[in-house]
């Protein structure tokens, strides 16, 4: 379904988020969509750099054993992501098996804020059937 489609039809239907709460959590599945959102804050304001560009947040939707999931990525998990997709010789996450580990917690650099967390990531291609 289409962006567009998603705000004609109320947007869609919402999956639960897989969430990364203690180091060693995996999450991942089968990538069946990739949607690239503007990034907010709790309160709903959009978050932006400090030249005021908006920052994003990437949605992937994964096929699991349970159903169908979003994982939200952002920051150091996207590059997780990007470093694996290349070492796969991945162009296009639709389609391939993806999965993310939390390793981790990063350098804190502010009181004010949680240490990052820190992840590795897997692409692999799926095997597909062209003889039909």
């Amino acid at each position: 379904m289409s962006d567009e489609q998603d705000l004609l039809a109320g947007g869609g239907p919402k999956l639960p988020s897989l969430k990364f709460e203690k180091v060693g959590d995996v999450h991942g599945g089968l990538v069946t969509d990739v949607k690239k959102l503007e990034d907010r804050d709790p309160a709903g304001i959009a978050k932006t750099w400090p030249n005021g560009d908006p920052r994003f947040v990437y949605v992937l939707t994964v096929k699991t054993d349970e159903g169908d999931s979003n994982i939200w990525c952002r920051g150091i998990m996207i590059t997780a992501i990007r470093e694996a997709a290349t070492k796969a010789g991945v162009t296009e996450l639709i389609g391939t098996k993806v999965s993310i580990r939390y390793t981790g917690d990063g350098e804190k650099k502010s009181a004010g804020f949680n240490a990052p967390k820190l992840f590795a990531a897997k692409v692999e291609k799926v095997a597909t059937d062209d003889r039909w």
